[in-house]
């Protein structure tokens, strides 16, 4: 009896690890499904104040970003900690987040960022609904179009990855900035922290 005791266990961790690993690969298919719907790893938006009348590139997060102030960009935003990236990195990548960065013109840090993160809902034909979050443009950079640019070029991922919609949420000071971006004033968001 022990030994049938000691058995049921080990299947049952077994089994336990097995639909872990089942919806890690599901989760990392699904990714690479949406990923299918996802526009190429950098868009060229145009930015109507550069003085060359190029285009501002906007590329996906790097995991060397971490080396070029990613971190230090956010903590502009809001509370960051110095977790660890690489592995947040690498849950972001196989998950239903899409973080979006413009680098300095020298290539040696990130100047704006912001975070599409896709809701797949069981309302609207099963539909996927963008969530736009943590847009944030460096203080020395602000008055450069950078944040329209990063919030279009969100947008447009959302648009690429089947989104009926794409939203947000923002304090009131910045409502007039995202009008001018094309979103309109809807309905009350309600929050609730744990920490």
């Amino acid at each position: 009896m022990p030994s049938n005791t000691l058995y049921v266990t080990k299947r049952g961790s077994f089994s336990f690890v097995l639909g872990l690993v089942a919806s890690a690969l599901f989760r990392r298919f699904e990714a690479l499904r949406l990923d299918k719907k996802t526009p190429p790893s950098a868009l060229f938006i145009p930015n109507r104040k550069s003085g060359d009348g190029k285009p501002t590139k906007v590329r996906r997060l790097r995991a060397s970003d971490a080396s070029k102030g990613f971190y230090e960009l956010l903590s502009q935003l809001t509370e960051v900690g110095k977790g660890d990236f690489g592995r947040r990195f690498r849950e972001i990548a196989n998950g239903c987040e899409r973080v979006y960065v413009i680098e300095s013109e020298d290539g040696s840090r990130i100047v704006a960022s912001g975070t599409l993160v896709l809701e797949r809902k069981f309302t609207r034909n099963c539909g996927t609904c963008g969530h736009i979050e943590d847009v944030v443009v460096d203080e020395g950079e602000r008055g450069r179009d950078l944040g329209r640019v990063i919030v279009e070029a969100l947008t447009r991922a959302a648009e690429a990855c089947g989104c009926y919609k794409v939203i947000l949420d923002c304090n009131e000071s910045n409502v007039g900035f995202y009008e001018r971006c094309g979103f309109k004033r809807k309905e009350v968001q309600m929050a609730k922290y744990f920490i």
